[in-house]
């Protein structure tokens, strides 16, 4: 049997017979891994490049056609891609938007009619403004812009920010959690923890949890219904009683206060849910500022709420909390609280406003019962009110 010739065999080992060729430079191979050492040795890409010369006698061919075809449409595949990736994955414009650039009319924002959006964006700013918050944008279709959630809520009619949670990889490391700007952060993040243990409970223990929640529910109802069908039995006794020096008669109205329940009344007063472990400390974080500084953090107590903590500050997009179970003394080496940060760069402008926020703080440190006793005060005025039981009509 003959040789076969040198020029029937592989180009890149010169051993077997060619069965492939490279759509784009024409070379023939014998197989995948002589076409990929191919692409590597002569750094080609193996695509077909459509912009190559072709000879009129090669066009009105099937081959050509399909060609042509095949070009044509992945351009129309590669315009589609972009615009779902510009209108719905990055949201860096509008379909409206993009519909009038492809009809080539142009597009003037300062009479555009507002939409829904623009008018509950406008709203937020303004609320926002009001509050003393400066919420600095970040271009459209980035990470933070689009992960930015923070709305106005009708029912709370107040904002629902969209709060970035920062902890350490061992405790769960990033979430975002929505929170109305009137909770206490160290609520917010009471609630996140117990989602989080309800999430890692086993079904018998959701079961468990479930039938006593439904318990208590069941004795909250039958208590509820003694005390509202006990009011119901207390009539007023009307007495008439006669001014000795004037005459006239005056109508008193006694009510008995001595068959209510005492502990219904304290089981209403106490909060449902539990308090936040002392151990968890939360710090804001201060952004746009030096490189060359760690992150800048700021204390701030688990009391506060968000329209306290964001009063005079600057967010991109939205607030950031890091929750640390160390101290402000016992930060890592990344961290560096506000009040070094204006030590070392010497910022006048901000002194103020970390010493306010200081001020607070320590304040509520040093105070923490003045609010309870300030309520156990109005408490018993209300008793030697209830007491005297006559309400004259």
């Amino acid at each position: 049997m003959a040789d076969p010739l040198l020029s029937s065999l592989c180009r890149i080992c010169h051993i077997n017979p060619t069965k492939y060729k490279c759509p784009r430079c024409s070379q023939q191979t014998c197989s995948l891994q002589c076409s990929k050492r191919h692409k590597v040795w002569s750094s080609c890409s193996g695509v077909r490049d459509p912009t190559v010369y072709k000879p009129k006698s090669q066009l009105a061919t099937p081959s050509g056609i399909d060609h042509d075809y095949n070009f044509l449409h992945s351009i129309e595949h590669r315009i589609e891609r972009s615009e779902k990736e510009i209108v719905e994955e990055r949201g860096l414009v509008k379909k409206s938007e993009l519909e009038l650039a492809r009809a080539g009319e142009r597009i003037d924002r300062r009479r555009r009619k507002k939409t829904a959006a623009d008018q509950n964006e406008e709203f937020i700013n303004s609320m926002l403004e009001k509050a003393g918050t400066n919420v600095l944008r970040a271009p459209a279709g980035m990470t933070r812009n689009v992960e930015n959630a923070t709305s106005w809520s009708k029912k709370q009619r107040c904002m629902n920010w969209q709060v970035e949670w920062i902890r350490e990889a061992n405790a769960g490391g990033r979430i975002l959690k929505k929170s109305i700007e009137r909770w206490p952060i160290g609520d917010a993040y009471r609630e996140i923890l117990e989602e989080e243990r309800k999430k890692n409970m086993s079904p018998s223990a959701k079961n468990a949890e479930r039938k006593r929640k439904a318990q208590e529910h069941k004795v909250r109802q039958v208590k509820k219904a003694k005390t509202e069908g006990h009011d119901l039995l207390e009539i007023p006794t009307p007495s008439f009683l006669q001014e000795p020096k004037t005459g006239a008669w005056e109508t008193v109205i006694s009510y008995s206060t001595s068959s209510s329940d005492p502990e219904s009344v304290e089981e209403q007063q106490q909060p449902s849910t539990s308090k936040l472990d002392p151990k968890y400390h939360f710090y804001l974080h201060r952004p746009k500022t030096q490189s060359s500084y760690p992150k800048v953090l700021i204390p701030v107590n688990p009391t506060q709420s968000l329209t306290e903590i964001l009063r005079n500050r600057t967010v991109l997009e939205f607030p950031t909390i890091y929750v640390f179970e160390t101290g402000p003394e016992e930060l890592p080496s990344t961290f560096m609280l506000e009040r070094d940060f204006v030590k070392a760069t010497g910022d006048v402008g901000l002194k103020s406003v970390v010493e306010e926020s200081d001020t607070e703080i320590s304040d509520e440190e040093e105070d923490p019962t003045s609010s309870g006793e300030a309520s156990s005060d109005e408490d018993d005025d209300e008793d030697v009110v209830m007491e005297d039981g006559e309400v004259k009509s």
